[in-house]
C-alpha cells in the first residue's frame, strides 16, 4: 500500500488520470515513509475487462470466498455511479463476475466493478458500457453456498476500501481516496 498526500499542484487541465491524481495528491518517492492523507495505490496486477477502462465513484463493498450472491445482490441495487470492490480472496479457482451480472451493473447505473479474483464471459463483458477490473478469467462458475459479507472493510491489493471511500482506475491502475479527489480545471 503506498500513501499519498496533497502538496504537489494538480496536473495539466482536462486531465484526471490515475498518473495525474497521484502527481497532484502526492507528497514524496515511494521510498520515503510519509504521513498521507489515506490516498492508496492497489498493488498492480488488475487487466481491464470491461467496455469501460477510465471509471470511478464511490466504493460499495462485497468479501467473499468462491461464492457471489452477495456480487449479484449488489448490482441488482441502484449503482449511482458507484464502484463494486469485490475481495474475493485473490481465487485463482472460479469466476464470481460474468456478463449477466455486468448487464445488471450497466441497467442498474454502476461505474465499475473491481474483482480481487477471476471473472467469466470476458469477451461478452468487453463489449458493455462498465467499467471491470479483475486478476484473470477462469470458465468455471462460482457456488452461491454462502453469501459472504457486504458494504464492510476490505483489504484489496494492500489497500484498504471502506464503503463510500473513492474510486479510481485506468489503465495504469486503482487508487482509492476516503475523499472525492479533484483536478483544477
Amino acid at each position: 500500500m503506498s500513501t499519498l498526500q496533497n502538496s504537489c499542484p494538480p496536473g495539466p487541465p482536462g486531465r484526471n488520470n490515475t498518473a495525474d491524481l497521484c502527481d497532484a495528491y502526492i507528497k514524496a518517492p515511494v521510498d520515503e515513509v510519509v504521513e498521507g492523507n489515506g490516498v492508496q495505490i492497489m498493488q498492480p496486477g488488475f487487466r481491464d475487462y470491461g467496455g469501460r477502462v477510465k471509471f470511478s465513484g464511490p466504493a460499495s463493498t462485497v468479501k467473499i470466498h468462491e461464492s457471489n450472491p452477495n456480487v449479484r445482490a449488489a448490482l441488482q441495487e441502484p449503482g449511482n455511479g458507484r464502484v463494486l470492490v469485490v475481495d474475493a480472496g485473490a481465487s485463482m479457482r472460479c469466476a464470481v463476475f460474468g456478463d449477466n451480472m455486468a448487464m445488471l451493473g450497466v441497467k442498474n447505473g454502476w461505474a465499475g466493478v473491481v474483482v480481487n479474483g477471476c471473472i467469466r464471459d470476458s469477451a461478452e463483458v468487453a463489449e458493455m458500457d462498465i467499467g471491470v477490473k479483475a486478476l484473470n478469467t477462469h470458465p468455471l462458475k462460482s457456488s452461491k453456498r454462502d453469501p459472504g459479507l457486504r458494504d464492510v472493510p476490505i483489504i484489496v491489493a494492500g489497500a484498504v476500501v471502506k464503503p463510500g471511500d473513492w474510486i479510481y482506475a485506468d489503465s495504469d491502475g486503482v487508487l482509492v481516496a476516503p475523499f472525492e479527489l479533484k483536478m483544477d480545471d
